[in-house]
């Protein structure tokens, strides 16, 4: 249910595509991106396949928007018997690896693949998060120590906010405390 709320950018009760669209323009407007650039275009594109997956898993009726009920049936269902040793629902994964994909393409300035840790503290500051507090976020989350957040480490942030009873995990905090 946490996660539904934080989706729910406008408050209005349902995910829609104009949920996930307002998180990329925020973005762009705080890095002065214009419409036309690669960047905002790109991430654009990224936003969109993530929307199409998760609305054609989860949006059962095919309206368009998703429901707390809807929202909560699909996460039941990939979670009916355990994953960590059942392996994923295919369907879950696809959302895991695009929900990852997009976290970091939506943070990622520079376009590497990568999300440093000058991209978290301007990322964190749209949401008045002290510099302290983000950079102290940012090396729980860099597992590897490499000085950059990937795709791979996103994964297992999410992984861990689904599956991790341990309040303290990174997982738990990468997404605000539950």
């Amino acid at each position: 249910m946490h996660m539904f709320e934080l989706l729910d950018v406008d408050g209005n009760g349902v995910l829609e595509y104009d949920d996930f669209r307002m998180v990329v323009d925020t973005m762009a407007e705080e890095r002065g991106w214009e419409r036309n650039n690669r960047r905002y275009i790109s991430l654009v594109a990224s936003n969109k396949r993530l929307w199409t997956m998760i609305s054609r898993n989860i949006d059962i009726d095919s309206d368009g928007s998703i429901t707390l009920m809807e929202w909560l049936a699909f996460h039941i269902k990939a979670f009916i018997e355990d994953p960590m040793t059942k392996g994923f629902d295919p369907k879950f994964s696809a959302a895991l690896r695009g929900t990852a994909t997009f976290f970091c393409d939506m943070l990622d300035s520079d376009g590497d693949g990568k999300v440093c840790i000058d991209d978290y503290i301007a990322f964190c500051a749209a949401y008045n998060v002290s510099e302290a507090k983000a950079r102290l976020s940012f090396g729980l989350f860099d597992r590897d120590g490499s000085g950059d957040i990937t795709v791979q480490e996103v994964e297992e942030m999410v992984k861990e906010f689904y599956l991790s009873d341990d309040p303290m995990a990174p997982g738990n905090l990468f997404f605000g405390n539950l």
